[in-house]
């Protein structure tokens, strides 16, 4: 049972990472122009969602990632497990400390104090729905981007391509730190580490 708290809220995580996550691209269809003589295309990523479901859906992966904290903490605690590792963790990872920080200015008033836990002051900005190409390890490796005549997105190559949901994360001097989707999956990398050394089976 105590276990049972701490998995579902794990699940709950991947269903808020698989929810800025879309690896079937051919349905996220263009506005397809056609004047007679030449075809184009106007590639929107946002899936058709508002710029407040957007950075609903975002604001969710970050409150999933950082409430877990607490909630790991407890499950070291009731099942004899050092739950110092747990601040240590936290500690040592740049990208945990962000995502607490956009956690707690979905609650608290911008900026935070002393520039919160990670000391930037971290904000996100223009969260959208953004195309994601990837190309494989191996030398040669390329991957892009076409359309059928009726518009449906194709990927070219032997990478890969995915929609994410992602956003810019400023400090308090408006300077690029980096990604948030990017940030959020390597927090959750820290805790799945942590989670590992637990001997947690997710």
């Amino acid at each position: 049972m105590a276990n049972d708290d701490l998995i579902f809220r794990v699940q709950r995580l991947y269903a808020a990472i698989g929810a800025v996550e879309k690896a079937d691209i051919s349905k996220f269809m263009p506005k397809v122009i056609n004047d007679g003589h030449r075809i184009g295309f106007n590639q929107d990523w946002s899936g058709g969602f508002s710029e407040a479901e957007l950075a609903n859906f975002a604001h969710s992966l970050i409150h999933n990632i950082a409430s877990l904290e607490g909630h790991i903490k407890k499950w070291a605690t009731q099942n004899g497990q050092d739950k110092a590792k747990v601040d240590d963790a936290f500690n040592s990872s740049l990208a945990l400390k962000i995502i607490k920080d956009l956690w707690n200015i979905e609650k608290h008033p911008y900026p935070p104090r002393d520039g919160g836990h990670s000391g930037k002051s971290p904000r996100a900005d223009k969260i959208e729905g953004q195309l994601q190409l990837t190309t494989r390890a191996e030398k040669g490796s390329f991957v892009g981007l076409t359309f059928t005549p009726q518009g449906v997105p194709k990927i070219l190559g032997d990478g890969t391509a995915k929609v994410i949901i992602s956003g810019d994360i400023l400090d308090k001097d408006n300077n690029n730190i980096g990604g948030l989707h990017s940030t959020a999956l390597e927090a959750v990398k820290v805790w799945e580490s942590v989670l590992s050394d637990f001997g947690v089976k997710l």
